[in-house]
Order: structure tokens, then sequence, then C-alpha cells
């Protein structure tokens, strides 16, 4: 082909790369960067060039994907949870599309170089898992992270059950030792018994989380509200928790030495590729002397 039929193409995939980003509202390169400068400066957000194409496109495309409404609802819960200002068909289609820039990457390969261009396609499946789940392991990682805490508020609210029962007084006092995500959840739920019903603040609680050691101490702080005594209630559940708690320490380090058992044999398996390729040199090299 003439050079410039080469030339024309590349010129052709600049206008309509132009004409793509100007119907779907994309910033400019150098716009985007600069926005994405002062986030970085101010410790808001830490995103790549990338995803902020990506996320513009998958946000004009997002009214043409349609979701199942279970799926949908599920979804949602887990990207506001997660703090991921999407909505469900924004985040699915941001997904497809970044599977999608590596599936697309990997089809001239598979002419020049077969094998490499079946790795990026099946890579390409890889990236979608790992894109839509992102919303959940982020959810799953606070769940855990609340319920590590959860023994010790419990300890907080038996303790403080010896002379108060005013539970909205309780939540509150905890509130100022409590870590990152439950006090997110503390001061939520705070908010909604100031303005609501308190029995509805501490159930919406408990549906937010999904925990089930936190629907125990709910459960703990209805009765409360309703005027029984709790208090041997929440001594049995303080021992529960305990009991949890070590069992979960004993599990984690029971994991420590197959995770070093793994290092190990890691370790092994270059040591021994060492002694091999120097007897290999050596055994190439002596040969030479035969012939």
């Amino acid at each position: 082909m003439p050079p410039i039929l080469y030339a024309a193409a590349f010129f052709a995939g600049i206008g309509f790369y132009n004409l793509i980003c100007a119907f779907t509202d994309v910033p400019t390169a150098r716009t985007s960067r600069m926005m994405m400068l002062a986030k970085k400066q101010t410790g808001t957000v830490d995103d790549k060039l990338f995803d902020v194409y990506v996320t513009r496109v998958a946000q004009y495309l997002a009214p043409f994907l349609h979701l199942d409404p279970i799926r949908r609802g599920k979804l949602e819960a887990d990207l506001k949870i997660a703090g991921i200002p999407l909505t469900p068909e924004a985040y699915t289609m941001k997904a497809f599309l970044t599977a999608a820039a590596v599936f697309v990457c990997g089809l001239p390969c598979l002419f020049l170089m077969p094998l490499f261009g079946m790795l990026l396609c099946g890579a390409s499946v890889l990236v979608w898992f790992t894109t839509y789940s992102k919303a959940s392991d982020i959810v799953k990682k606070r769940k855990k992270l609340i319920e590590a805490e959860l023994p010790r508020f419990a300890v907080s609210i038996q303790q403080s059950l010896e002379t108060d029962r005013d539970v909205l007084k309780i939540l509150t006092s905890y509130r100022k030792i409590a870590g990152v995500h439950l006090a997110q959840e503390l001061d939520t739920t705070i908010a909604d018994m100031r303005t609501g019903n308190y029995e509805n603040a501490l159930l919406h609680l408990q549906n937010r989380v999904g925990s089930t050691m936190l629907s125990d101490i709910v459960r703990g702080l209805i009765g409360t509200l309703r005027g029984d005594d709790q208090q041997m209630y929440f001594k049995m559940l303080v021992f529960d928790m305990r009991q949890i708690e070590q069992s979960n320490l004993k599990k984690e380090a029971a994991k420590r030495p197959k995770k070093m058992q793994k290092y190990s044999m890691t370790m092994l398996f270059c040591i021994l590729l060492i002694y091999v390729v120097v007897l290999s040199v050596e055994v190439v090299g002596s040969l030479g002397s035969f012939f």
C-alpha cells in the first residue's frame, strides 16, 4: 500500500476519535490530566486517565443496558456502600468496556503472535470479573473490618448498660472511639435516630452491613429500647464474640505456615534452577572437548 493511504487512515482515525469525544462529551487529555492532578492533590481520588475515559463512555452507553431488577438492586446497594458514584448500568458497562479494550488489543496479536493473543483474550475475561467484582470486594472487606470491631463494641455497650440505658447516648459515646467504617455507619444511624424512629434506624444499620454478629447487637439494643434488661444478654454475647474472635485468630495463624511453605517452595525451585543451569553450562562446555 502507498504511504499516503497509511497517512490518510491515521488522520481519519484521529478525526473519528475527536468526533466520538465530542458526541460523548469526553474532555481532552490535557483537561483530564489537570482535573486528575487537582483531585490527587486534595486527596479525593487517584484514578488513571484510561478509567476517566472509560467511565465517561460507559455513562453515555448505560441507558442502552437493562439489568435484572434483583441483580440491579443488589449492585446498587454495593455501589452505595463502596462509595462508587456510578449507576449499576454504568458500572456494568464500564466493566464490559474495560474487558473489551483488552480483547481488542489481543485480536491483532492472534495473527502476529497467536499464543500471546490467546493469552490477552483470556485475560479480558479475567479483567471483566475483576472489574465487575470490585464493588462487592470492597463491601466484603469493609464488612470484615466492621466485624473485627464488633466484640469491642459489644463490650462497650455492656459496660454502658450498667449505668445508662439511653441507646442514642451509648452509640454517640462509642462513635468517638470507633473505627473508620463503623463510625460511618454509626453517623448514619445516629442521624436517623435523631430524625426518626429508633428501632427503624437500628434495623437499617443491620440491613446495610448484613452481619450476623451486628444483628445480635441490634437485637439487644432494640430490647433495651423496649425496656428490657439486656445486661445478661450482652454478657453472653460478649463471651460468644470473644470465642469467635479467638477462633478467627487461630484460623489466621494456621494460614501462616501454608503461606511460608509456598514461598519456601519457590525459593527451593530457584535454587534448583541455578544448579541445573550451572550443570548444563558445564556439560555443554565439556562436550566441546570430545568433538
